[in-house]
């Protein structure tokens, strides 16, 4: 999960992959991704209401990104403020200033492979050249083949600044199965199993609600059979060209299934499983696809490495990975030797020192790497409160999730999620947090962004106001 605060502090006015806290003054916003991390605030009333009511403030993804968000009801009034870059080629955006004049940057889409539409940005200018990689899995050589990365003679450009994922920067997780391999592995599994009786189903459990869909595609062309899939992700495959025909809203039509949310807990009997969309208990074999599981001591290389059995005997994990080993890292690194490095996620049971130490390893290598980056780690700060301890922090974190679950869950959109009642356990700490941000944020005496500091502390007065009424709850 990903620690990035979401300034870039080459470019003052850009905020990526994060959009609560201060990054609400920045005039410009890129989304590298769909994963809920990535997203921070994106759903909320505040943000939303900025870039509605700003002209030259814009959201700049991928289309396959600005696609899934077009589908939820909660971004229906500033879909207009969403611009699509075109990947592989390089467009000139504007950023707006808000004490001087504009800023003309160039920004290249490279595909990650994480998941569909996901993106690194590369950002150059006279800032120098910013590659920020977004969640990312490239394995070993795949950089080279990036034409986005090197100049027409084949020279790798120089990277001024990396911001990277760092998921797996740990000697515990030092290779894994390329996804091509993990893929054979998982259709080796579901042919097996399915031929063993007519009756006989199939369950991919997702780590992500999205992320698989390659997984999708391969395994019907393999099997020559659709994965059933949840209504809400097939209204967004369903016009995806690529993904269409590996899907099925149909439960009755194939026997693999991928149709319920993230950890769902499945009902079982004897020797069998409830599956909800077929509602009776069946012969389910479940098959998580993860990566976390298959440290180094469980995954030496080989394809038999790749599968573990569970105690459960028909749940089976095949390991597969939408982020990068240490190796794919390491590589990855030493290939660009980029001037500075800003480590963007921190791993499990791992502290800022640990990964300072790693990277310094992966940056040394052994292709003449010498001269060692500036090196630095991401984090994100909260106090005791549960308030972010930026200095222009927005919300609580209580306040911005069901903000944000009444947004998503009920396809409100934003003026009706203002009006929703989000009292907490107290009934009142909410609506006081915005009123004294929006006393913070009034205009000083000397400040340069006078109005813009105005519109967002009416925008918390407005919220602050809304809260404390009594509520006439609309499916809310």
């Amino acid at each position: 999960m990903t620690s990035f605060e979401g300034r870039v502090e080459e470019l003052r006015n850009v905020s990526i992959d994060c959009f609560e806290n201060s990054n609400i003054y920045s005039t410009t916003f890129f989304l590298t991704h769909c994963h809920t991390d990535h997203m921070k605030g994106l759903r909320s009333y505040i943000f939303l209401k900025r870039l509605a009511d700003e002209t030259n403030v814009h959201l700049y993804c991928s289309e396959i990104t600005a696609h899934i968000l077009a589908t939820e009801n909660t971004f229906a009034e500033v879909v207009h403020k969403i611009r699509v870059l075109p990947v592989g080629v390089s467009t000139i955006v504007n950023i707006p200033s808000h004490t001087g004049p504009a800023e003309d940057i160039t920004v290249t889409l490279i595909p990650t492979g994480h998941c569909p539409g996901a993106v690194m940005f590369l950002f150059e200018g006279e800032m120098g050249r910013i590659l920020y990689s977004g969640d990312f899995r490239l394995c070993e050589g795949d950089v080279s083949r990036l034409r986005q990365l090197h100049y027409l003679d084949g020279t790798v450009k120089a990277i001024d600044k990396l911001y990277l994922d760092t998921t797996f920067l740990s000697r515990q997780y030092l290779q894994f199965p390329s996804r091509h391999s993990s893929i054979s592995i998982l259709c080796s599994h579901i042919s097996s199993w399915l031929q063993e009786e007519p009756d006989n189903a199939i369950y991919i459990e997702m780590p992500a609600n999205y992320g698989s869909e390659a997984v999708f595609i391969e395994v019907a062309k393999c099997l020559g059979m659709k994965v059933h899939v949840k209504d809400r992700a097939y209204n967004i495959y369903k016009n995806i060209a690529e993904i269409r025909e590996a899907v099925t809203d149909d439960p009755c039509c194939t026997r693999i299934h991928a149709c319920l949310p993230c950890g769902h807990k499945f009902l079982t009997g004897d020797k069998t499983t409830m599956l909800p969309c077929q509602g009776k208990l069946m012969k389910l074999r479940i098959i998580r696809l993860c990566a976390m599981s298959f440290t180094s001591k469980v995954y030496d290389g080989s394809l038999e490495s790749a599968v573990l059995q569970s105690a459960c005997k028909e749940l089976f994990r095949i390991c597969y990975s939408s982020h990068c080993s240490y190796r794919e890292l390491e590589h990855f690194v030493q290939y660009l030797k980029p001037r500075q490095i800003e480590a963007c996620v921190i791993p499990r049971n791992m502290e800022v020192a640990d990964i300072l130490q790693l990277l310094r390893e992966i940056s040394r290598g052994g292709n003449g790497y010498i001269d060692l980056p500036v090196l630095t780690v991401s984090s994100r700060k909260v106090t005791r409160n549960g308030v972010s301890t930026d200095v222009k922090t927005f919300f609580s974190s209580r306040h911005t999730e069901q903000q944000n679950t009444i947004t998503s869950h009920n396809e409100t959109n934003m003026k009706e999620a203002s009006q929703c009642n989000m009292q907490n356990e107290e009934g009142y700490v909410d609506s006081e947090i915005c009123r004294l941000i929006a006393e913070d944020l009034k205009p000083k005496i000397g400040d340069h962004d006078v109005d813009v500091r105005h519109r967002i502390s009416q925008a918390f007065l407005e919220t602050a106001a809304a809260l404390n009424k009594p509520a006439v709850r609309k499916n809310c």
